[in-house]
């Protein structure tokens, strides 16, 4: 898009949702959301958060801008322009999402939501692309096989009552749509610091019936720190076919090769002083990653009111990791072939009369299933020495249902009410070798979960337009992930219910101003998080509660400018930790910001020019549960400031060019610090990037 249609992504899309929250819905397809007469909708084209009138009736399923909850969606403006080593980093600009970036090879990033930390010990947030679960068996979400120019929109729902999910919807849910529809073709070639370069070229076409999209990216850069070289390509077709407005027939199909290096970590002192190192003992390190995905989507309304959306996909995470994280240990190649296969139903009826209060009944069906086979084995400069010491082959069969009925008795009021249940089965070999046995694989069944109910409910207000009030519950549910999901120890081990609630304000009475504020808590019964000690086993860390609030604010008081803002403060605390860990009662959980706070300027001092200032900040966290280290002691660490800007201009209708600067202010500091208590005993950084420079030019032809 040219800069004379944008508005701010971010900022447009916050007055959108903040203006009719829960009040917009995709028709079939995953198209760009249609409102229903009189409203607002949410639209990913240039003209998003204008008021837009539609014709006829809503179909298809509920989505994201209809759970009565916090629910923000960047749009692809703010998407489309960005340079991003690893695709995650593109939700720092979501309100109340931090996002740690890693920086080690294929495992590059992790977000964190609602108090939940980024450290990938506790699956807690579901990423879907196109309607299609993205998280690895583990629970790490994964979208290295989507580039920004692909995207149209990101959706994130932040809470407990979205009933739509199952495994791995604790904390909440991140919805990534493509592009599939409409004629453009779309050149896109970015080049700038650490010898970065990154082509894109998508091409859509539409005729009569059909449409296609044709996606392909590469990125390649050596990156800020020594040994990080990284190449990835990636490529996609879509094909739609469209009959009638009643039927829409598709197909998907998404490759991703991942070639990377990674530096390891630093000490403190090292990271000061010598940023951009690599300790010797990494000289090796890196790993490579394979994606692959199809899937089909079948979008039909069966009679008037009455719709049917059916999705089947089949994929594969396949990963080889080369690692060292210490001189004192051995290097290990860890292998993961992770393949998933599933189906999503969906049942939405729509009552047309008007006696029936706006009732919408809706009813799920989804089940998936993991097929996973993860090794780790001796190696030294990435050659094998022997068999594996750490063998798992193990199947994950997970099924769930919901049904969902929303209705306004009263004009200004909405209920929902819903209930989802989820049945979990499987079984697993693992390697043992007990001392002074010999290896065997043992086998073991899934921890008998029994059916896990999750009821759900909220009420939205809206005594005058513009103004909101809404409150909502719903429980949601954690397992163990990997290894810490299977009886291994012989006692069955109950799921963590994780029971939260939400009240909230929305208000956009005036047409220069939005705003959005609200109050959550979140309480596990009894978190089981992996050990983070390489031998994949589970602990569980006991009751939790977790609570917080957000603040966003839209400003618009000229038509050349823009500025938004969002503030949100996390609170964690081991309420009952149990016998085991009593002495980490009352303390924070660890590597959860005390805070995530971002904001942006956008102006535009002529109309071919855009100019954007966005600023994103976190706080400070413990780097381990008993909230003390030799290092650091009782003190918190990780907090940053980082400032970014760019500039985009319309050389002409055709073709425009832009600039982006990371770090504005070339700010010292670390995107992610862990601590082990393993070989050689310490905290352990990655130092963020120094400031940095691209510059684009898009070409549409």
């Amino acid at each position: 898009m040219t800069p004379r249609a944008r508005t701010s992504g971010l900022a447009t899309a916050l007055a959108a949702l903040l203006s009719t929250p829960a009040a917009a819905a995709a028709p079939p397809g995953d198209a760009a959301p249609a409102g229903a007469p009189g409203t607002v909708a949410l639209d990913a084209s240039p003209a998003l958060g204008e008021e837009v009138v539609v014709i006829g009736q809503r179909v298809g399923p509920l989505d994201s801008a209809d759970v009565v909850t916090s629910v923000d969606i960047l749009g692809g403006e703010a998407i489309q322009g960005q340079s991003t080593a690893e695709p995650l980093e593109l939700l720092r600009r979501v309100p109340a999402v931090y996002v740690e970036s890693f920086n080690q090879g294929i495992i590059n990033a992790d977000v964190g939501l609602r108090g939940f930390n980024t450290q990938g010990d506790v699956a807690h947030t579901k990423l879907l692309i196109d309607g299609i679960p993205s998280n690895h068996h583990v629970g790490l979400p994964d979208m290295k096989a989507v580039f920004p120019l692909e995207i149209e929109r990101m959706e994130v729902v932040k809470g407990t009552n979205d009933p739509r999910y199952g495994l791995n919807n604790v904390a909440g849910n991140i919805h990534v749509i493509t592009r599939k529809t409409g004629s453009e073709r779309i050149a896109r070639l970015l080049a700038g610091s650490f010898w970065t370069v990154e082509p894109q070229l998508l091409v859509a076409t539409e005729h009569d019936a059909l449409s296609q999209t044709y996606f392909a990216g590469y990125r390649g850069s050596d990156n800020y720190r020594d040994h990080t070289r990284t190449d990835r390509v990636a490529g996609s077709a879509k094909w739609f076919y469209e009959p009638s407005r009643e039927l829409r027939v598709g197909l998907i199909l998404r490759g991703m090769l991942l070639d990377a290096d990674a530096p390891g970590y630093l000490s403190a002192e090292d990271a000061r002083a010598r940023p951009t190192a690599s300790p010797a003992h990494s000289a090796t390190d890196g790993g490579r990653q394979t994606t692959l995905h199809a899937s089909v989507h079948l979008d039909h309304e069966l009679v008037q009111g009455l719709s049917w959306q059916l999705k089947g996909y089949g994929q594969a995470f396949l990963r080889d990791r080369w690692v060292k994280f210490d001189p004192d240990l051995d290097q290990q190649l860890r292998v993961e072939n992770d393949r998933q296969y599933g189906a999503i139903s969906v049942l939405t009826y729509r009552t047309r009369d008007p006696r029936a209060l706006g009732l919408t009944v809706e009813w799920g069906v989804d089940y998936q299933l993991q097929d996973t086979r993860a090794q780790r084995i001796p190696t030294v400069d990435r050659e094998r020495q022997g068999a594996p010491f750490r063998d798992e082959d193990f199947a994950l069969h997970a099924a769930g249902s919901y049904v969902q009925a929303s209705a306004s008795p009263i004009k200004p009021i909405k209920l929902v009410a819903a209930l989802r249940a989820d049945r979990l089965a499987g079984a697993g070999s693992f390697l043992e070798q007990p001392e002074g046995e010999t290896a065997r694989m043992v086998d073991y069944d899934l921890n008998d979960y029994g059916f896990i109910w999750q009821p759900k409910a909220s009420v939205m207000v809206t005594p005058v337009k513009g103004q909101s009030l809404y409150a909502n519950y719903g429980r949601t549910f954690q397992i163990g992930t990997g290894k810490g999901a299977y009886a291994l120890q012989g006692t069955p081990l109950d799921p963590s219910i994780n029971d939260g609630w939400e009240i909230g304000a929305r208000s956009s009475v005036f047409p220069w101003v939005t705003s959005h504020i609200a109050y959550w808590e979140q309480r596990a019964s009894g978190e089981v998080r992996d050990k983070g000690d390489g031998s994949g086993d589970a602990e569980n860390v006991g009751e939790t509660l977790r609570r917080g609030f957000d603040v966003e604010l839209t400003l618009r008081p000229f038509e050349f400018l823009s500025v938004w803002g969002a503030f949100s403060r996390a609170l964690s605390e081991q309420v009952e930790p149990g016998p085991a860990l009593a002495a980490n009662k009352g303390k924070e959980l660890d590597h959860v910001p005390s805070f995530s706070a971002k904001g942006g300027i956008d102006v535009h001092p002529v109309q071919e020019l855009l100019v954007s200032l966005f600023c994103y900040a976190q706080g400070d966290y413990y780097l381990n549960k008993e909230n003390s280290t030799p290092e650091h002691g009782a003190r918190k660490v990780g907090d940053y400031v980082v400032v970014n800007a760019s500039a985009a201009y319309d050389v002409s209708e055709a073709l425009s060019v832009g600039v982006e600067v990371n770090n504005l202010l070339d700010r010292s500091y670390d995107t992610s610090i862990w601590y082990k208590d393993f070989g050689a005993a310490g905290a352990q950084h990655n130092p963020g990037n120094a400031r940095s420079a691209y510059v684009t030019g898009t070409l549409r032809f």
